[in-house]
């Protein structure tokens, strides 16, 4: 007999913790809440539903991620999906009544529609601090010091602290291609997303067209992988000098209070919260499969809500805590460097192009899908095409080589720092030969393995459509009239025209191209670029030549 049951699962993206798990949160959060009583901050209670309109535009992860809804009297509410601009709007009214500096502390959760993707959650278990109405400059470093002190259950070795300036970046670039900032500055936009895309050789070309001397764009585009020196000549006009100083001053406060700690400046990887203003600073460990800290100044964000005063803060996340204190003393990243290339059509000119950057691998025998090069510096992760993404971005590879398409279409948080030379092709909207396509109100057909890309298409024209699911032979549904078009990829039109189809519009180009994990870079940043250099060197990577 057929019993109903309810759904086991819970709602993506959010868990319970039982027993062993609640005690491991628990046990990092009072670690962490005991070191901020111990350095004198007080803690304060904020609600986890406030009215919306006030954070419109402030918030971390973006509006779009905010959940909203309607009371009964027609207020928009939202939950609690950023501490920072939360503990602002509470406390700025009444700063005019408390002893200035305040220093405060809050626990508890926040919430964010996140996409849907592998370990992407939507609860996320925060202990916070943040400090008012003090504006020294050396508060900085007293405050990434406490940071980093709440963190003292991780060896110091297992940590990686990321500094960062906000608008420094922009800054920068405009001050090494002036010619950059010229013309509404598209072309400076253009360069700073280049820069955190990590499109090394992309930005490299953009300050050389801009005018930039040829070492000044090298070094940039070379700090993208191993960071910023903030002692550089780089950084000496006036407009940088001022950052550099404190970013340079931060680095030593680090290292004095977690001997040890791996620091890096990286102006790429700055957080992007619409209310820093100045020094900002991520820490990742080892393990834990996140960045586990952040924060930064905020001068302008108490205005918003109420009396102007400098600000600064941090949040700590209480899972990504909990699994790097349970990795205890373990380096999560002592195996070689692990390479994910797909078995398709690439292949081959994938691994000539991996031996020409010195990962000496032989021929892939079919069977074994991991393989190790000839010298065990490296290792060889043979994936389906669509696999790649996936594998770089939450850390089963450190590198992949893919085609941009494949990236494009995963939605993964991977970055490509070169283009390559082979693979090129286009993803493209093909129609049958001899009728002109036009959308008449009814839903379109769209016979596609590239549902994303192909849904994005149609969504930003407003095109009704029906996205028909097909994993081969995709122009055959179009030459048979099992869909009205497809979208698929064309390199040289052959097959398109064979079967009697023609390209309607090219909705993307692509190429072979070399993808990064984040939590690779954070933890490998000198073995990921000397192998980048190499492939840019050996390779024509990014240049056009085979």
């Amino acid at each position: 007999m057929k019993t109903d049951r309810p759904d086991p699962n819970l709602p993506r993206g959010v868990q319970a913790f039982l027993f062993d798990a609640a005690e491991r949160r628990r046990k990092a959060e009072d670690s962490v809440v005991r070191r901020l009583q111990e350095a004198g901050l007080r803690e304060v209670i904020l609600p986890v539903l406030d009215f919306a309109d006030p954070y419109a535009g402030v918030t971390a992860e973006g509006d779009e991620r905010v959940y909203r809804f309607l009371d009964r009297q027609g207020n928009t509410l939202s939950l609690r999906a950023d501490f920072t601009p939360m503990a602002a709007r509470v406390v700025a009214p009444r700063l005019g009544t408390l002893s200035e500096p305040v220093s405060l502390f809050y626990r508890g959760d926040v919430v964010r529609d996140e996409e849907t993707g592998v370990g992407r959650r939507r609860e996320f278990a925060q202990v916070g601090a943040e400090r008012y109405g003090d504006g020294r400059p050396e508060t900085d470093g007293e405050m990434l010091a406490l940071a980093l002190s709440c963190l003292g259950d991780v060896p110091a070795a297992r940590l990686r602290l990321t500094l960062g300036w906000a608008g420094l970046l922009e800054r920068l670039l405009a001050a090494v291609a002036p010619a950059l900032a010229r013309g509404g500055g598209s072309g400076l936009a253009e360069a700073a997303g280049a820069a955190r895309a990590r499109h090394v050789t992309q930005l490299e070309a953009l300050l050389r067209i801009s005018g930039a001397a040829e070492a000044a764009a090298a070094e940039v585009a070379r700090a993208l992988l191993v960071g910023f020196d903030p002692d550089s000549g780089l950084f000496r006009p006036p407009v940088l000098a001022g950052a550099a100083a404190e970013l340079a001053r931060a680095v030593a406060v680090a290292r004095a209070a977690r001997p040890g700690l791996p620091v890096v400046v990286d102006l790429a990887d700055a957080p992007q919260a619409p209310y820093y203003t100045g020094l900002t600073f991520s820490v990742d460990a080892a393990g834990c499969g996140g960045t586990i800290a952040g924060g930064g100044r905020y001068d302008g964000l108490l205005a918003r809500f109420g009396a102007a005063a400098p600000a600064l803060g941090f949040c700590i996340g209480l899972e990504a805590l909990g699994a790097a204190t349970d990795a205890g003393g373990e380096d999560g990243f002592a195996r070689p460097l692990r390479i994910a290339v797909g078995k398709g059509r690439l292949l081959p000119q994938a691994l000539a192009a991996l031996r020409a950057g010195g990962a000496a691998f032989g021929e892939p025998d079919g069977r074994r899908l991991l393989v190790a090069s000839t010298d065990g510096a490296f290792e060889l992760l043979l994936l389906k095409d669509d696999d790649v993404p996936t594998y770089v971005a939450h850390g089963g590879a450190d590198l992949g080589i893919v085609g941009s398409d494949r990236v494009a279409e995963s939605g993964e948080d991977v970055t490509s720092p070169v283009e390559l030379p082979f693979g090129t092709c286009r993803l493209s909207l093909i129609g049958r030969a001899g009728e002109t396509f036009r959308p008449n109100g009814q839903p379109v057909r769209v016979g596609t393995k590239y549902r994303r890309l192909a849904t994005r298409y149609f969504d930003e024209r407003k095109i009704a459509h029906e996205i028909v699911p097909l994993a081969g032979s995709v122009e055959l549904a179009a030459a048979l009239k099992l869909t009205d078009v497809v979208v698929d990829l064309i390199e040289s039109g052959s097959t398109v025209a064979a079967n009697g189809l023609a390209e309607i519009e090219t909705i993307l180009p692509s190429c072979a191209t070399l993808i990064l994990g984040r939590a690779s870079l954070v933890a490998r940043r000198a073995e990921i670029a000397e192998f980048v250099e190499r492939l840019r060197a050996n390779v024509g990577a990014g240049t056009g030549k085979p």
